[in-house]
């Protein structure tokens, strides 16, 4: 039991018995004395006495209390004030349990959607080992046809060589054969030519006329053998030819497959940081939807409890606790006519609650963000600071942000890209229209729309599934406030032609 409690018990249990004894002093003096109050009987006159001792007891007691407790006060003249505010906290924790779970059925999802991914993982690394298979068959494929094309072509150049030499050859020797045709013809002429002579002038003729005989046959045979080598050439380079187009698209597919699982493996937001920073300034470390209908004091303390979260928060990154018993300091935004560091935290506290309580919106979203730079191994408290802005009603369920067309013909892959630039991109039309409307990025990013892989995969499904053009919108999944997050979700369907 606090000694402060003690010390009202008995101070209360002194005051107690100095009145009842007081009371009873002077109830017995005015019995004696036989005095009257009120025209009374002296009887009647000390039960008066009494009772208005025994009624100043208990309102001295409460005095009492109400004068040196704070809580007691509390307790005394804002009762109803507590009520409301049990009241509040209830909603507001029953609220904080439908958020509870509504992460969890995230929580579900995103793990059903890890599931999603991990078969399109499997499924690419099977694409991708089933492509390096036949990328390796066809550069096999591909050298032995070049092996085969290098003979055929090393052949047809020895063949057209041996025609060159045999086409020669025999163009002298039909040369030499007319010469001798002509020489036969002459002897045959001439009146002094002996017979032994004439014999020896066919039998050169008819030598001749068998060596041109030999040396065409030779020929035809080469041209023969020629023309299969060029026929046999020709369907090789053909599928030489074809086998380096196959190789090249199958490396084309594998290049674009290899990428279309790295940026499945590497979806989620990496925040990159000096290996020194634990963390930078305008870090988030907590977002939260203030009601503007609350007293000042039940806003302050709200704000209080807010800093004692981002303290948790901290603390789980190893930051020490300070001299307030969090690990947090508020340091910022200062009151109106004060500077940077002159003022305490319960002064920016509740300059901050006066502005949530002003004139403007029914509800805040209040966000504690870093102020400065903290550094691994500091150890000193973080420095925080309130940022708050109106939580308004930004897009309905439904309401399409960004729609165009993409063909059922479309590459998977294409497909997939398409549409995961046209909402994570910097210059996406869905974070155009989310910075136009006023919205809060999710914490620690720059990027506004949330949507799972599966559901992006599913979708291109849907767009290859179909005929001709279809037209892809995508929507917001349910109404979206400036808190966020914008949630999208994508429809697919035919492009209504004109009739």
């Amino acid at each position: 039991m606090p000694l402060y409690t003690i010390i009202v018990f008995v101070a209360l249990g002194l005051l107690g018995a100095l009145i009842a004894y007081l009371g009873d002093v002077i109830g017995a003096r005015l019995g004696k004395r036989r005095s009257t109050i009120f025209g009374l009987r002296p009887r009647q006159s000390a039960r008066l006495v009494a009772a208005v001792i025994g009624g100043l007891l208990p309102l001295l007691g409460l005095g009492v209390a109400t004068v040196g407790s704070r809580y007691a006060r509390t307790a005394v003249f804002e009762m109803h004030s507590l009520f409301d505010q049990r009241q509040q906290l209830e909603t507001q924790v029953e609220s904080l349990q439908q958020d509870v779970k509504l992460y969890e059925g995230r929580a579900e999802r995103a793990e059903e959607a890890a599931e999603e991914l991990k078969a399109i993982q499997q499924e690419q690394h099977e694409r991708i080992e089933g492509l390096q298979t036949r990328e390796d068959e066809l550069q096999a494929r591909a050298s032995s046809l070049q092996d085969r094309v290098g003979g055929l072509s090393g052949r047809v150049d020895t063949l057209v060589a041996r025609r060159d030499e045999l086409t020669t050859e025999l163009s002298e020797a039909q040369e030499g054969l007319q010469r001798s045709q002509v020489d036969l013809q002459q002897a045959r002429e001439r009146l002094d030519i002996t017979e032994e002579e004439l014999l020896a002038k066919e039998r050169e003729v008819e030598q001749k006329l068998r060596q041109v005989e030999n040396i065409g046959n030779q020929l035809d045979v080469v041209s023969r053998e020629l023309d299969s080598a060029v026929r046999e050439l020709e369907p090789a380079q053909q599928e030489l030819q074809a086998t380096h187009e196959e190789l090249t698209e199958r490396e084309e597919e594998l290049n674009e497959l290899e990428a279309r699982l790295q940026q499945v493996m590497s979806h989620h937001e990496l925040v990159s940081k000096r290996p020194d920073v634990l963390f930078e300034p305008w870090d988030e470390l907590l977002r939260i939807v203030q009601s503007a209908d609350r007293t000042q004091d039940q806003v302050v303390a709200d704000l209080f409890e807010w800093l004692h979260l981002a303290s948790a928060v901290v603390e789980s990154r190893g930051v020490p606790e300070g001299a307030n018993g969090r690990a947090v300091v508020v340091v910022a935004p200062p009151p109106e006519d004060m500077q940077p560091g002159e003022a305490s935290e319960r002064q920016i506290v509740e300059s901050v609650a006066s502005l949530l309580r002003g004139a403007g919106p029914d509800e805040w979203v209040v966000m504690v963000r870093v102020y400065r730079r903290y550094f691994r191994g500091d150890d000193t408290q973080v420095a925080v600071a309130f940022k708050a802005t109106p939580n308004e009603h930004k897009f309905h369920e439904g309401e399409v942000l960004d729609e165009f067309v993409l063909r059922s013909t479309i590459r998977e892959l294409d497909a997939i890209t398409t549409l995961w630039h046209r909402i994570t991109d910097d210059d996406s039309p869905v974070r155009a229209r989310a910075i136009a409307e006023g919205m809060l990025p999710r914490p620690n990013t720059t990027s506004y729309g949330s949507i799972d892989l599966a559901a992006i995969y599913r979708a291109t499904q849907e767009i290859r599934g179909g005929s001709g053009r279809m037209l892809v919108q995508l929507r917001a999944a349910s109404d979206t406030y400036t808190r966020g997050p914008l949630e999208l979700k994508i429809d697919v369907r035919p492009v209504e032609e004109p009739s």
